[in-house]
């Protein structure tokens, strides 16, 4: 769940002490309240006049430093982060910002190692507990994301984002009764939010339990109606329960919201080919490959309609240049092998 303002005014500290006028923390204020508004070159200029009035302030060195990553600049701001923790080496805030940084760095080693000591610094500071975990979800440490979910809860119980968050390190370690529970609890808490809906109905899926799937996800859709991708979950979800006119409806929605949305043309021209209708299929697969030319699951399907339509030459060639493909694995490597079993029969039926 995004929370923009909330999410600035965490990043942010304030001074020590109570001060108004021109002290650095009146500027932090300042800073924050300017930054909430939109305001990044105002909050920027409070910051650097906290820092002119206290140049050894932690909370403006901090402050100064989530601009200029706001900014994309990531080193500079590195670099007053580590100068504020070199004063208060304990400030959570701080090593929260820090990790940030290095995980968009890429540099996972210092991520990792600074919100491990910002939760150790500070275990309320659910910011911290909630970055560590994507990072480690992310880095498929499930069993580590999972417990900082948890600790996250500890301190927010109502907090809808951590239960989802926690559902899906949950759902990956293949727990799905108790991912569906947890899921369940994010979409109570926050009922507005479609990624909680999403998660809920794959879950219930990955459990087979398809007419809840498709009741979610039909509700993460109403939330956001033009989200392609949850479209065609649902679709899926549509034909595994064999309701294939539904599907094509909502695959035919996907290519109106998205008319170049090679997923949904490459599903319509398969349910058209086992519909018995080549001759669509044809146009499905022809129109794929006008925009990728490499796309083997085209190819492959496009070599299968042709030979229903009695055009083993042209099928010949179409499973021919596919099975010349040197992928090794992933969906190329797949439908090359298949195009080598079928290119024999192809070259038998020409060659009658």
């Amino acid at each position: 769940m995004d929370r923009p303002k909330e999410f600035i005014a965490r990043q942010l500290t304030a001074g020590t002490a109570a001060a108004s006028g021109d002290s650095a923390q009146a500027h932090n204020d300042r800073a924050a309240l300017l930054l909430l508004n939109g305001d990044i070159d105002g909050a920027g200029r409070e910051c650097a006049a906290a820092l002119a009035a206290d140049p050894d302030n932690p909370a403006a060195l901090n402050n100064l430093g989530f601009l200029l990553a706001q900014q994309d600049r990531l080193r500079e701001a590195i670099e007053l982060y580590e100068r504020a923790l070199t004063i208060d080496p304990n400030r959570a805030m701080a090593l929260n910002n820090l990790g940030n940084a290095h995980a968009v760095l890429g540099d996972l080693d210092a991520a990792f190692d600074a919100f491990g000591r910002a939760v150790r610094s500070d275990p309320e500071n659910v910011l911290a507990w909630d970055n560590l975990g994507r990072l480690c979800l992310a880095a498929g440490r499930l069993s580590d994301a999972e417990e900082a979910w948890r600790n996250a809860l500890e301190v927010s119980p109502r907090e809808a984002r951590f239960y989802l968050n926690l559902g899906i390190a949950v759902a990956a370690q293949n727990r799905l009764d108790e991912a569906v529970a947890l899921l369940d609890r994010a979409t109570t808490l926050d009922p507005e939010n479609a990624a909680s809906w999403v998660q809920l109905g794959l879950v219930l899926l990955g459990r087979q339990d398809l007419g809840s799937a498709t009741t979610a996800l039909r509700h993460a859709l109403s939330l956001t109606p033009e989200d392609v991708a949850v479209r065609h979950r649902l679709a899926t979800v549509l034909l595994a329960r064999g309701e294939r006119a539904k599907a094509v409806q909502e695959f035919e929605r996907i290519l109106a919201l998205q008319p170049q949305d090679v997923p949904a043309a490459l599903d319509l021209g398969i349910i058209a080919l086992s519909d018995g209708k080549p001759g669509d299929a044809l146009l499905r697969f022809d129109a794929v490959l006008a925009n990728e030319p490499g796309n083997p699951r085209a190819r492959y399907y496009r070599g299968l309609t042709l030979q229903l339509l009695g055009e083993a030459a042209d099928a010949a060639v179409e499973f021919d240049v596919l099975s010349r493909s040197d992928a090794t694995d992933g969906e190329p490597a797949k439908y090359a092998a298949w195009a080598r079993s079928r290119l024999a029969e192809a070259q038998d039926a020409v060659a009658r």
